[in-house]
C-alpha cells in the first residue's frame, strides 16, 4: 500500500476495498477497525504511515456521500461533549 487518497469501494465484514484516486490500477484491502471514522462505501480517505502503523483521515471535501458527512458530523459532536 502507498500513502495517498483512496475511495472506499466496498466494505466486507472486516475489510474495506480501497481504490486509489490517482488512476493507479492497484487495489488494497484495509481493516475496517483501523479507520479513524465510521467508514462508509463511497468515502474518500487519506492514508499514510506513521512508524509501523497506517493512519487514515476522512476527506470531507472529496466525499460525495451525504450519509458519510452526517456520520462524521455526529461523531465530532459526540467527541466534543
Amino acid at each position: 500500500m502507498k500513502p495517498g487518497l483512496y475511495k472506499v469501494e466496498t466494505i466486507d465484514k472486516r475489510t474495506a476495498l480501497l481504490i486509489p484516486l490517482n488512476e493507479d490500477r492497484d487495489q488494497y484491502t484495509f481493516p475496517v477497525s483501523d479507520f479513524t471514522h465510521d467508514v462508509t462505501e463511497g468515502d474518500v480517505v487519506e492514508v499514510w504511515r506513521e512508524g509501523t502503523k497506517w493512519m487514515t483521515k476522512y476527506r470531507e471535501e472529496e466525499t460525495k456521500s451525504i450519509s458519510s458527512h452526517a456520520k462524521d458530523f455526529l461523531k465530532r459532536i459526540m467527541e466534543q461533549e
